[in-house]
């Protein structure tokens, strides 16, 4: 038994031996029977391992392939990639096989350049990102699990394998309606599917049961006997400020725990020291810390000022320079001597040059017509006119008129506006950093300041998609990021300057850091372009520090890119 793959663009046969076949097909039959025992979540694929999954959109990789590649080679390739990750999946390992996979599909990826790519590229693809997206869900990714499913739909939209893998994930984020709609698509395709019908019949109990736990609500709340609304909702307010207090004092304890482990790291060092040093209190050690950082928030402060400053007398010089310009453009207009040697063109009442054709309105025939003036869409337009549809897109950011309900697929491009806010928020990131490695009787020591300079890009894009009644973000860019450090008290003399990249900032990793995986949002550091090592080795040390608070900043200028975008979509 064996199976041909033969490729448009070549005429080499990969051949897979039936040996192969049945370990490929072996790769998730234990894992699939322990994932629906637990989850009711049941595999259907018989003929297709469980475990092959990738994104389309994954950043190259080690092996990544060259242009100059033969498309035969690169299926060899990515069937190789595919057969290592499904033997690491049988071993356990999933961060190796997941890497397999993404190299797999990268292998495939321009042999499928804007889905163009033969039904052998797409299948293989395909069964990449499925395993790919099994892989996540055993990691508990259970977003990235979902939005790679939903990239292999993008290739193949009724592949039934796909439709069960996102609507597992959707079951395991708590979207029963979303997971409902794929498993009915995925019925529709393959009707005597076993596995599909268990898994309907399991979200259609939920959807009965959750319908039926609201109806009962709603039903004592306007009974007579049921109380009131309001005092449930005042209720529930007071529950989630007692529960807003003990997050608050959970998180107090917890820093006051990282501090106190900072200061015994700090007296175990004072005491292994050469000469060994006295070991300081506590309190004496968090008042130093407290004054590290006043003096940092200082120098941040001034920092930002003096830029503000900057930046004001950038627009002054600015607007001197129009006015200057302005002045200079009086040579271009026309006296009345050259005006009256052109022949056809007169002079209106406002001053302005015309046809001598042009008939001027009288004051009495401009009332009669009233304001012409263009007005904006929502000034002008009705609730039912075209117009005013598309004014309530473009200004809400929610459904469209006549997609209210928001069922339907409805997407809205936003790659300028978040291209744009992105790069101010990286803009605006400055890090401070104090240090008394130089500290002397004269010299109460040193504050070093980090700030971007330049941002190239972003690239990518970025759009607002309505489906199922809910708002889905999508976004994937990439930039890199010029940054300058200065020692403030030296005069403000930059004392090193680098470059760093950001290579991925898609809604996964960004969701990831925001949960407290700050290292899921990859910042990659260059060499220095200005190094400090001619500025003695306590500065080279104090700038490889002020650039790591940099790129906890740069981080957090991402974040504040996201709230932002969620906030104005």
């Amino acid at each position: 038994r064996a199976t041909a793959i033969h490729h448009s663009h070549s005429d080499i046969i990969i051949e897979m031996t039936a040996a192969d076949e049945d370990a490929n097909d072996d790769v998730g039959k234990d894992d699939n029977a322990a994932e629906m025992k637990s989850n009711n979540n049941y595999d259907y694929d018989s003929d297709d391992t469980d475990d092959d999954s990738t994104l389309i959109d994954a950043p190259p990789l080690d092996d990544a392939p060259e242009d100059a590649t033969p498309p035969d080679e690169l299926l060899l390739r990515a069937m190789t990639h595919k057969e290592d990750g499904n033997a690491h999946f049988k071993s356990g390992d999933y961060s190796s096989a997941t890497r397999s996979y993404r190299r797999g599909t990268n292998a495939l990826k321009k042999l499928n350049s804007g889905n163009t790519g033969d039904d052998q590229v797409k299948s293989l693809l395909v069964a990449l990102q499925t395993n790919l997206s099994m892989v996540c869900y055993k990691q508990s990714k259970h977003r990235m699990s979902r939005d790679v499913a939903t990239k292999a739909l993008e290739i193949d939209a009724a592949n039934v394998k796909a439709l069960y893998r996102r609507a597992v994930a959707h079951r395991a984020l708590g979207d029963a309606d979303a997971a409902r709609d794929d498993l009915r698509a995925a019925f529709r395709e393959d009707p005597n599917n076993v596995p599909v019908k268990k898994e309907l019949a399991s979200i259609k109990k939920i959807v009965e049961d959750r319908k039926a736990k609201e109806k009962a609500r709603m039903s004592r709340a306007f009974s007579k006997g049921g109380g009131s609304l309001l005092y449930s909702d005042k209720e529930e307010a007071e529950k989630r400020k007692e529960r807003e207090a003990k997050e608050k004092e959970r998180k107090e304890k917890e820093a006051l725990e990282g501090r106190k482990r900072e200061w015994e790291d700090e007296c175990v060092k004072r005491m292994a020291g050469d000469p060994p040093e006295e070991a300081i209190s506590f309190e004496e050690w968090d008042k130093q810390r407290r004054e590290t950082e006043e003096q940092a928030e200082k120098a941040r402060k001034k920092v930002k000022k003096a830029a503000e400053e900057l930046k004001r007398e950038e627009r002054r010089r600015s607007r001197e320079d129009r006015k200057d310009a302005k002045d200079d453009s009086d040579d271009d207009e026309l006296t009345e001597q050259e005006l009256a040697m052109l022949r056809g063109y007169k002079k209106t009442s406002d001053g302005r040059t015309t046809s001598y054709f042009n008939r001027e309105q009288t004051e009495e025939e401009k009332k009669l017509l009233g304001c012409i003036k263009p007005k904006r869409l929502e000034e002008g337009a009705t609730a039912s006119s075209p117009s005013s549809i598309a004014a309530s897109i473009s200004s809400s950011g929610g459904p469209s008129v006549w997609n209210a309900s928001g069922t339907t697929w409805e997407e809205k491009d936003t790659t300028d506006w978040c291209k744009r806010a992105l790069e101010k928020e990286l803009l605006d990131t400055t890090s401070a950093y104090y240090s008394d490695s130089g500290k002397t009787e004269s010299n109460d020591g040193t504050t070093y300041v980090a700030s971007v300079k330049k941002v190239t890009g972003p690239e990518g894009d970025a759009s607002v998609a309505i489906a199922g009644g809910k708002k889905r973000y999508i976004y994937d860019f990439h930039a890199d990021v010029e940054y300058e450090i200065r020692d403030v008290e030296g005069g403000g003399d930059v004392v090193a300057s680098g470059k760093l990249m950001l290579p991925e900032v898609h809604s996964a990793n960004t969701s990831a850091a925001a949960c407290g995986n700050e290292e899921e949002l990859e910042v990659r550091i260059s060499a220095w372009k200005e190094g400090p090592d001619g500025n003695g080795a306590h500065v080279a040390r104090d700038c490889v520090e002020c650039r790591k608070i940099l790129v906890h900043d740069v981080r957090k200028s991402v974040l504040r890119f996201v709230e932002k975008f969620n906030a104005n979509f």
